[in-house]
């Protein structure tokens, strides 16, 4: 119960990654600000939670509007006195090809991937220095170091959320503020399930590049959230953590196992 009485945001929670990592935390004591654009896909995750007898509340939130980021922390330490830890995980992923891709959703996605978590780190970063630490959580991806096709814009924001821990983790070190993040490879979410069956990922191409050989759980990101908030990592700041597989340090894709 290492979250115990901890006052826990986590964005992009209705759903996916983001769902699995807030149940992490509530399931070791958080008490819980579901965080997302989605209202009603929101009030199920947070009925849920709380049928699980965890505290949950929703918040309603466009994070591409750093207004409404500065008011969701401002009024979560004006209602519960506090805030302990800050996971930045909404995101979104855009595939067309560079030289088809329009201004507007360039814009939309790094406001959405990077922006929003520089300036909700920030804003949360005000209220940690007043109580004295605090930790920050943000989701990076695989993609950051191994780009592919037809997600450049997604590349470039995933690694920039590399270089925001890395930065923000050394500025925000002295007063006692950790900033981390996870990077998930390759995880069996209801979007990839889709894709799978739709025809649009290569399952075999895949395998070609993993290691461990099979798709990662939600719960597994989930876990390395929960560890990197913890005091358990209290010595680890402005890293980002791979969870997937081995992709990143695969040296050569196999066309089959070896022997």
């Amino acid at each position: 119960m290492r979250f115990t009485d901890k006052v826990c945001i986590v964005t992009g929670a209705a759903q996916g990654l983001g769902k699995a990592m807030a149940e992490r935390l509530a399931s070791e004591g958080g008490r819980m600000i579901l965080a997302d654009i989605n209202a009603e896909a929101l009030d199920r995750t947070v009925e849920e939670f709380r049928a699980a007898g965890y505290e949950a509340e929703p918040y309603v939130i466009d994070l591409t509007k750093v207004d409404e980021i500065d008011r969701m922390i401002d009024s979560t330490v004006d209602t519960h006195g506090r805030l302990d830890v800050l996971v930045n995980n909404a995101g979104v992923q855009i595939r067309k090809w560079a030289t088809d891709f329009p201004e507007e959703e360039y814009d939309f996605l790094m406001d959405l991937n990077l922006k929003a978590y520089y300036f909700a780190t920030r804003a949360a970063a005000r209220h940690f220095k007043k109580q004295g630490g605090g930790v920050v959580v943000c989701t990076s991806s695989g993609n950051s170091a191994r780009p592919t096709s037809k997600r450049t814009p997604y590349a470039i924001s995933k690694a920039g959320v590399n270089a925001l821990v890395a930065a923000l983790g050394n500025e925000m070190g002295r007063f006692g503020i950790r900033v981390n993040a996870v990077a998930p490879g390759y995880v069996m979410t209801d979007m990839v399930k889709k894709g799978i069956e739709e025809g649009i990922i290569d399952v075999d191409a895949i395998m070609s590049i993993l290691p461990n050989k099979r798709f990662l759980e939600a719960s597994e990101i989930a876990a390395g959230v929960a560890f990197l908030a913890s005091d358990d990592a209290s010595g680890i700041t402005g890293q980002t953590l791979f969870i997937d597989g081995g992709w990143t340090a695969n040296g050569l894709p196999e066309a089959k196992d070896l022997d």
